[in-house]
């Protein structure tokens, strides 16, 4: 295990019971809770074992020891909801998904879906980049209102959040991933990430939206295209679970956000036993501090 698996698993554990049975979303070649250490985990990945393990023997920035962690994959995801699923049948303990809520088309049903296959008081157990410690640094956070957008219109979405990743991206160090200590230590010494794209890209992504929206190119829309589609911090992310529990009957709430490590936070949500009526009394003070975080970011304390 690397330093990434150690401190999600220190962090998650104590949500996990000895007998919990579990899903895992994602989990490459990094699992969290493997099956060959004993945890009772069905594995979803966007493609069989084999594939898998050739897709990142092949990358060289991939250690060996780390392809070799990578386990059976029990079901897998090509499109559509996680509920609907063949193999997933069956309330579960918990669900982890690492580095993958950021890559799904929506944001809300992707939440929505995990909580249909949790147990009461399950736990959904999220360790999400932090926009601030990945290439989306330049890259405004995503709002509440695009994860609305996304989930009535996907399609529009799309639009936005390809041009985002193309205008926004860059690279700090050539890496698309650091840590805050990483960050801190260039910015002192004069470095700052750069653009990953240079300004025709973003013309280029403009054009081919606009003649596949006039073209009608609707198998074209709705093929999955693995990006960062969402740029996420942890002040942004509580109030969009906070909105979507008061609001979206989502079924969730956000129980902790227990820190995190390198270029990622975690975040801890727990199924409620029955649906809470409209109470905003704790969404407006989730929406407050990311209001003060977001006046800190742009506005340097005196």
């Amino acid at each position: 295990m690397d330093d990434y698996q150690l401190h999600r698993q220190r962090v998650f554990l104590p949500y996990v019971g000895v007998h919990a049975r579990g899903i895992e979303v994602g989990p490459g070649y990094r699992p969290t809770f493997a099956k060959a250490a004993g945890y009772a985990v069905t594995v979803v990945d966007h493609c069989g074992t084999a594939e898998l393990i050739a897709k990142y023997t092949a990358d060289t920035n991939v250690p060996r020891e780390l392809v070799a962690q990578i386990e059976e994959v029990d079901v897998v995801w090509t499109e559509g909801s996680y509920k609907d699923l063949p193999g997933l049948g069956g309330a579960v303990d918990y669900i982890v998904a690492s580095h993958v809520i950021e890559h799904t088309t929506d944001v809300c049903g992707f939440l929505m879906d995990c909580s249909s296959l949790l147990s009461d008081r399950g736990v959904l157990l999220l360790a999400i980049p932090d926009r601030s410690c990945v290439l989306d640094f330049y890259r405004p956070a995503s709002t509440l209102g695009d994860v609305l957008l996304a989930h009535v219109d996907p399609q529009a979405y799309d639009v936005k959040s390809r041009m985002d990743e193309v205008w926004y991206g860059a690279l700090l160090d050539g890496g698309g991933a650091w840590s805050l200590e990483h960050l801190t230590l260039a910015t002192r010494e004069g470095r700052v990430p750069l653009p990953q794209h240079g300004a025709n890209v973003g013309g280029h992504v403009w054009m081919q939206s606009l003649a596949q929206a006039k073209a009608r190119q609707d198998s074209a829309s709705r093929a999955y295209r693995d990006a960062h589609r969402w740029a996420l911090d942890p002040h942004s992310f509580a109030e969009i679970v906070g909105f979507l529990e008061v609001f979206a009957a989502l079924g969730l709430h956000m129980e902790a956000l227990p820190g995190g490590f390198g270029c990622e936070f975690y975040a801890v949500l727990r199924k409620q036993r029955t649906v809470v009526g409209v109470n905003s009394t704790e969404l407006e003070s989730v929406r407050s501090r990311a209001m003060q975080a977001r006046r800190q970011r742009v506005v340097p304390p005196a």
